[in-house]
């Protein structure tokens, strides 16, 4: 008996920690592996974060952060928001910049995991997924910086796993999720809708095509319809700003984009390995039984390929479709090899490659050690350094863009210096010279600096500030007008690095105008809007 009376129901004290907690399950060994790629995805872009610089796209995301709002010249409005939290809750270090994209990384190897399993994959064929995906030079290009396209893959591939989840169910309620992803994709970047165009005749070639007849996938469109509708109304606020956009790409990349390059890159931006496993998948998903309900996702690829032929599109418009062909093909090598002298041989297969061209994907080392690395790799005939231009240089383009940036700063902190003024404005005349001095300047100058390219053109003010005579002007060369309007113009200095993209970009000081300033930057900023389509007001 107890003080209260009642009878206690053992001598010996109940051991509770020892019952197993109702709610506390084992993780499978599968599913370990799989978050052992993932936290080892992440630590690596931490690693490598500072090894070069600031990207320039990089600064203009930086700058949207600043200037949130639901849509921008030429990006919608999410990779804004990302800068904004970032620069809000971690800084606007190097590593806090790109902390958002590493953890993209690892939720895309997440996410490809569990469509692994849900195609029936187990231990090994998480183990060959991880290690195509980690060892991918399109995924450690992608998730290494603070760019949409990270997270555009990402919203892709979580389409897939939804499409995926609901053809192995056959639960329509996984057509909220896929409306929902896309629309929050076309928040990410509007080459969503290609992802539509490419989805609807799949799934009309297949006998899940009745779907159509049922209130789930239409409502899925209302629901993107109103995620997406306060951008349309941005767009619409703006003249439509895409549209201008689209157009200025299409004359200046896309009609360079050769077909027969488009489909070369397809093999080439995974990798050897990477293109060995999508490439199975891909048969895999077309011609075995096994996958015969997950046939629609197959189609889906084609179609997207036919879609960026047709339309000349850029090879990495298609990164997102990849993820779920990987699925599919680490499965098939699962199923394929039972023994494990062949599956070690699959997986080195697969690894030793990419850890060869490690350094094309990541920047592993300062600028001189990997100019080394791709001059090696150049007279080995692997060439990776092509840029835009179609000519070859010491590094890749993206690298390159990463360099110089720190040295424009400290000759724009000089010029401030000896402006010996308050009163002053910083014109970059592109975004990543603009943006490079905003950020990494040691005066605070974000509300001095001022470009008319891309988005920045939607913040230049039609007046400026009242007293400003001082133009510190960033750009390769000193055009005829600013020679003709100020008396007294220094030259300042530049970025000398040899290997940077910029190299030769120059800060004059401008001052003593020879007509009023405050008019003469009116008449520009009228005549850019009208130009861009833009309200003159």
């Amino acid at each position: 008996m107890n003080e209260n009376g009642s009878k206690q129901s053992s001598l010996t004290p109940v051991r509770l920690n020892k019952l197993p907690h109702p709610h506390m399950k084992h993780l499978s060994a599968a599913t370990r592996i799989l978050l052992a790629f993932v936290i080892v995805k992440i630590l690596l872009h931490f690693f490598t974060a500072n090894t070069l610089g600031f990207h320039r796209d990089e600064f203009l995301y930086l700058a949207l952060g600043r200037h949130l709002d639901w849509g921008f010249w030429s990006n919608p409005p999410f990779i804004g928001l990302v800068g904004w939290c970032t620069q809000h809750l971690l800084g606007d270090s190097l590593l806090a910049t790109r902390v958002p994209s590493a953890f993209a990384g690892g939720a895309l190897l997440l996410l490809t995991g569990l469509m692994v399993r849900d195609l029936g994959g187990g231990r090994f064929a998480q183990v060959v997924c991880g290690t195509a995906m980690l060892f991918s030079l399109a995924w450690l290009r992608t998730s290494s910086m603070l760019q949409p396209v990270p997270f555009d893959i990402l919203c892709w591939t979580f389409l897939s796993f939804s499409v995926v989840k609901w053809l192995k169910t056959g639960d329509t309620r996984w057509w909220w999720a896929i409306g929902a992803g896309v629309g929050v994709g076309f928040l990410i970047k509007y080459s969503l809708v290609f992802w539509i165009t490419a989805f609807v005749p799949a799934l009309l070639l297949t006998p899940r095509r009745t779907v159509l007849l049922t209130r789930a996938p239409w409502l899925s469109v209302m629901l993107a319809f109103v995620i997406i509708l306060p951008n349309l109304l941005w767009q619409w606020h703006y003249h439509f700003p895409v549209v201008h956009h689209m157009e200025e790409l299409a004359r200046n990349q896309l009609d360079h984009v050769q077909p027969i390059n488009f489909l070369v890159d397809q093999l080439l931006m995974q990798g050897p390995g990477g293109a060995l496993i999508w490439l199975t998948g891909l048969v895999f998903l077309l011609r075995s039984d096994v996958m015969r309900p997950y046939r629609l996702v197959a189609w889906f690829y084609i179609f997207i390929i036919l879609v960026f032929l047709a339309l000349n599109g850029k090879s990495y418009y298609t990164l997102g479709a990849y993820p779920v062909l990987t699925a599919a093909g680490s499965v098939f090598w699962e199923r394929f090899l039972q023994k494990t002298w062949s599956r070690t041989i699959l997986v080195a297969a697969v690894a030793l490659p990419g850890l060869l061209l490690f350094p094309t994907g990541i920047p592993l080392w300062p600028a001189p050690q990997l100019q080394a690395y791709f001059q090696r790799l150049t007279d080995a005939g692997i060439v990776t350094t092509r840029w835009e231009d179609g000519d070859l240089h010491p590094l890749p383009q993206d690298y390159a863009d990463m360099l110089g940036w720190t040295e424009l700063a400290a000759v724009t902190d000089s010029a401030i210096a000896m402006a010996n003024t308050d009163h002053y404005i910083v014109y970059g005349e592109n975004y990543g010279q603009a943006g490079a001095v905003s950020i990494l300047c040691r005066t605070d100058i974000k509300n001095h600096t001022y470009s008319f390219s891309d988005s920045y053109r939607l913040w230049a003010p039609l007046n400026l500030p009242q007293g400003t005579q001082t133009l510190i002007y960033i750009n390769d060369e000193l055009g005829d007008d600013i020679q003709n309007l100020f008396a007294d113009i220094r030259l300042v200095g530049g970025i000398t690095h040899p290997l940077a993209r910029e190299r030769g970009t120059t800060v004059w000081l401008c001052q003593q105008p020879r007509r009023d300033l405050a008019i003469f930057w009116s008449e520009v900023v009228q005549e850019v809007r009208s130009r861009s389509g833009l309200s003159p007001e």
